[in-house]
C-alpha cells in the first residue's frame, strides 16, 4: 500500500478508536435536557438520544464530511480506488504554492468566483459552497464537536474539535482531488480562508446563539451505508437545516421559513404542530456532477451539475427522525432515512435507509449510532 495513503487510512483508524474508547471511558448517560450536570448550556449538541443528534459524534462527520464528495456521481464511491497518494500530494503542492497558483489563475477572478458573491451564474459561483458548507456550516460543527467533546468529558474540548474539523476538511480535499494532477485554487480557499474563517466567525459571541436560538440550525447529516454488493460508501453527506419565525404575519405562529444547506439547497416552509415536533416540507437543486470548466489553461476549475430536488423532513427538537427527498446526486430518485428512535428493538435503535435509483435497483441499509457507517445491499434491477 503507498505510504500516503496508507498514513492517511492508519490516522484515521487511530483517530476513531482513541475517540470510542474515550467516549466509553468519559461518557456520561445521554439525557435529552440541554444542560449539562454541570449547569452548561448546549446550543447545537444536546445529547438527545433520538434522531440525528443520535448520531452525531467526531467519526460520523468525518465519514459524512471527509467522503462527502463521493455522493456527487463522478468520483468512484469505492473508498479503496480513492488515489490518497494523488490527492495528497496536490492539496499539498497548491498550498505550498498558494500565491503562485493564484497569481496564475489571477486575483481578480479568484475574488470574484471564490471569495465574493459577484455573480449567480453557476461558473462563476464557486463561492457558494465556500459560504454555507465551510464557513456557516464549519463553523456550527465546530461548536457542536467541541460541545460533544465537553459533553462527554474530553479535556481540551475546542483542540479536539479543530483537529477533528482540520482531519476532515484536509481530508475531504484529498477524495475530492484524488484524480487531479493540476494547479487549483479550490483547496486555498477552503483550507487557508472559509475553514479557519468559520471557526473564527462562530468563536464570537453572539454568533452560534443566533444560529442556535433565532435560525433553529441543526446538522441533519446522512446516515453513511457501506455497500456488501458494490463495496462503495453511500448516503454520506453533511447537511444543516435553518429555520426562521414569521412573527410579522398574524396567524402563521406556528409556521417558520425552512432552508436546507449542503450539497442539497432547499428552501420551504416548516409547520410546528406540537411543542416539540416540525414537519417541513421544501424544493430546490442538488449537485449532481462536477465538471471541469476552464480549459483554456491548465488550471483545474471545477463547478457544479445542477438538478432539481424536493423533500418532506419530521424532526422533534430539530434532530431529524425522518426524511424522504426526491432526485438528488448519485443517480438517487428517492431516498429515506429513519433516524435512531423511529424504530426501536429493545435499547437497539438502529437507523435505516432505502434508496430507489434511476435505474430501479433498491438500496437498504441499516445503521447504528455509534459506528461512522452503517450496512447495506443492493436489490437487482
Amino acid at each position: 500500500m503507498p505510504l500516503a495513503k496508507k498514513n492517511l487510512l492508519s490516522l484515521t483508524i487511530c483517530i476513531l478508536c482513541i475517540l470510542t474508547i474515550g467516549s466509553a471511558g468519559f461518557g456520561q448517560t445521554v439525557s435529552e435536557d440541554s444542560t449539562s450536570s454541570s449547569g452548561t448550556k448546549y446550543l447545537f449538541y444536546k445529547g438527545y438520544n433520538y434522531g440525528s443528534q443520535a448520531n452525531y459524534n467526531p467519526w460520523n462527520n468525518i465519514a459524512n464530511g471527509m467522503f462527502d464528495c463521493l455522493q456527487i456521481t463522478n468520483p468512484n464511491n469505492n473508498p479503496g480506488k480513492i488515489n490518497f497518494d494523488t490527492g495528497n500530494i496536490t492539496v499539498n503542492w497548491n498550498l505550498e504554492r498558494a500565491f503562485w497558483v493564484i497569481d496564475r489563475y489571477g486575483w481578480e477572478e479568484f475574488i470574484k468566483t471564490e471569495m465574493i458573491p459577484f455573480s449567480v451564474n453557476k461558473d462563476c459561483a464557486q463561492y457558494w459552497p465556500n459560504y454555507q458548507i465551510h464557513l456557516i456550516g464549519g463553523g456550527m460543527t465546530y461548536v457542536a464537536t467541541t460541545e460533544w467533546f465537553k459533553y462527554y468529558g474530553y479535556p481540551y474540548p475546542k483542540t479536539l474539535s479543530v483537529i477533528t474539523m482540520g482531519f476532515m476538511h484536509y481530508g475531504n480535499e484529498v477524495v475530492e482531488h484524488n484524480r487531479v494532477k493540476h494547479p487549483t485554487v479550490d483547496p486555498i480557499a477552503d483550507l487557508l480562508i472559509f475553514d479557519p474563517l468559520g471557526i473564527i466567525v462562530f468563536s464570537i459571541p453572539g454568533v452560534p446563539e443566533f444560529f442556535a436560538n433565532t435560525l433553529y440550525m441543526a446538522d441533519w447529516s446522512f446516515q453513511p451505508i457501506y455497500n456488501l454488493c458494490t463495496d462503495e460508501l453511500e448516503n454520506n453527506g453533511q447537511q444543516w437545516s435553518l429555520k426562521m419565525d414569521i412573527p410579522w404575519i398574524k396567524g402563521l405562529e406556528r409556521w417558520r421559513l425552512f432552508g436546507l444547506i449542503g450539497t442539497e439547497g432547499v428552501g420551504g416552509i416548516s409547520y410546528r404542530y406540537n411543542s416539540t415536533d416540525n414537519i417541513s416540507i421544501g424544493a430546490g437543486l442538488a449537485t449532481h456532477d462536477i465538471v471541469r470548466i476552464d480549459e483554456r489553461t491548465d488550471m483545474y476549475m471545477a463547478t457544479a451539475k445542477l438538478k432539481w430536488t424536493g423533500g418532506i423532513f419530521y424532526d422533534r427538537n430539530h434532530s431529524l427522525l425522518a426524511s424522504l427527498i426526491l432526485g438528488g446526486p448519485q443517480g438517487y430518485a428517492a431516498r429515506l432515512n429513519l433516524y435512531p428512535g423511529v424504530l426501536k428493538f429493545g435499547s437497539f435503535q438502529p437507523g435505516l435507509v432505502g434508496i430507489l435509483r434511476d435505474d430501479h435497483s433498491v438500496l437498504f441499509g441499516l445503521n447504528w449510532r455509534w459506528l461512522p457507517a452503517g450496512l447495506g445491499y443492493t436489490t437487482n434491477k
